[in-house]
């Protein structure tokens, strides 16, 4: 739920917690006072070098008031490309292979659809249109289905992602600016900013099965890895509120900073990260004892909040609503390790993976010279997906891993070359063959071949 376009208006030079009021009166106040906040530096108009992104971990980020998205490259920290959509993007959500990126566009009741692979860059390859106001979104975890709540409607929107359309609208609680699908997708729970309640949703039937009291204003909810527990920050009551999904009862409340907006929680379950809008903190919250265990800072009034767990470590992405920017931090130490400039008032966050691409290498069969004595027309041709990999150097070795030669690939994916490496490594190629290594690139997986030597 974003305060300047719903009711719960943090003020950036002074996050006071206030009383919400409902979002369709602030709608065209909050985006003229968005205009006042400054940005700081922004990405580039297009993705680096006006292509699709290449693999990597990124963190897309609707900023409301700049009719934008911003993606940030977690490698270099940076904004690597900015793409326009509709008017006011809050909700977001991206498929859980970084090529399709969806973004609730509050102020023109629609989705914005962008595909991160469109040749010359992250683009809108489709546009949704919803209920009134949509302002949060979720993926199934098959991404079969994508969930949009519409807060001034007050449903859920659920659209099939093969088509693009909407095939199902459920009637929840006034509000429904906060989403979250089970980890089995069974269950979409969804937040009643207007209702002091949390709809739970049966995904199979679209139907509304349970309804869950819980603080005043909930916003952005999130479920734990193993689907037992729902965490709701209560905007308006300054606490969190936990709901026992087996009762679907709340059974234990957090207080936590002021005007608690977003709930993130670690792969493992053992902690609950939730921003404080009003106190510009995130507190960390220890699932065990439902207690508040630290609290760091971070940007003037943050909103969304996405995690992102490397083998080296683990990352909180924060959308600092207030100051124009994301705050990385360390979640070893707690601390803020980059602030970079996005795009005005961002809202929520998403993140997602785009994986290398798969590479088949095939051997063909090289020759034995005898003057000079060694091989000849050592080759492979690498493809991925059945298209010639260009430009990647192949590494031919005997069998004990002694190097042959190297070569790079042409534009039909083949790579071949010949070597003289005495009579020994000879014979020993003729009789045990030869294998052809591609070590791969941060765009293809590696692969590898045996090839046969034959004797002229």
């Amino acid at each position: 739920m974003t305060p300047q376009l719903t009711p719960h208006s943090c003020e950036p030079a002074d996050p006071r917690p206030t009383r919400p009021r409902r979002a369709s009166a602030l709608l065209a106040a909050g985006v003229l006072a968005a205009t006042v906040v400054p940005a700081l530096a922004a990405g580039t108009a297009h993705a680096a070098g006006g292509s699709a992104l290449p693999p990597g971990t990124y963190v897309y980020v609707a900023n409301a008031a700049s009719n934008t998205v911003s993606v940030i490259d977690t490698a270099s920290q940076t904004v690597v490309a900015t793409v326009a959509v509709g008017a006011a993007p809050t909700g977001i959500a991206a498929s859980a292979d970084g090529h399709k990126v969806y973004v609730t566009d509050s102020g023109a009741s629609s989705v914005s659809v962008i595909d991160t692979q469109a040749a010359a860059g992250p683009a809108v390859v489709a546009t949704i249109p919803v209920g009134r106001q949509p302002q949060s979104a979720a993926l199934s975890p098959d991404g079969s289905r994508l969930y949009v709540g519409d807060d001034v409607a007050g449903t859920v929107s659920v659209v099939d992602t093969t088509s693009d359309a909407v095939i199902a609208t459920v009637n929840a609680g006034p509000g429904a600016e906060g989403l979250a699908v089970s980890p089995d997708g069974s269950r979409v729970y969804a937040a009643d900013t207007g209702g002091s309640s949390v709809t739970v949703i049966n995904a199979a039937t679209d139907a509304v099965v349970a309804t869950v009291p819980v603080g005043q204003t909930p916003v952005g909810l999130a479920v734990s890895p193993d689907g037992s527990h729902v965490y709701v920050p209560d905007y308006g009551s300054g606490q969190v509120s936990v709901i026992n999904t087996a009762t679907e009862t709340v059974s234990a409340t957090v207080p936590v900073g002021a005007s608690p907006h977003s709930a993130a929680v670690s792969p493992d379950g053992s902690t609950v990260y939730v921003t404080d809008a009003g106190s510009g903190t995130v507190s960390v919250i220890g699932t065990a004892s439902a207690t508040v265990t630290s609290t760091f800072t971070v940007g003037a009034a943050p909103h969304g909040i996405a995690l992102v767990v490397a083998p080296t470590g683990g990352a909180a992405y924060v959308a600092d609503f207030g100051a124009a920017s994301v705050s990385a931090v360390n979640l070893a130490s707690d601390s803020v390790t980059a602030t970079i400039g996005v795009g005005n008032n961002p809202v929520y966050l998403a993140v997602s993976v785009i994986k290398p691409l798969p590479t088949a290498l095939t051997a063909g069969t090289a020759t034995l010279t005898l003057l000079p004595l060694g091989e000849a027309n050592l080759n492979a041709t690498l493809t991925s997906n059945g298209v010639p990999v260009v430009g990647q150097k192949i590494t031919f070795t005997d069998n004990t891993g002694e190097f042959l030669c190297s070569a790079t690939t042409d534009n039909a994916g083949h790579a071949a070359c010949s070597t003289a490496p005495g009579l020994l490594d000879s014979v020993g190629v003729l009789l045990g063959g030869y294998k052809a290594t591609f070590a791969g690139s941060r765009y293809y997986l590696p692969s590898s071949a045996h090839g046969n030597t034959a004797l002229l």
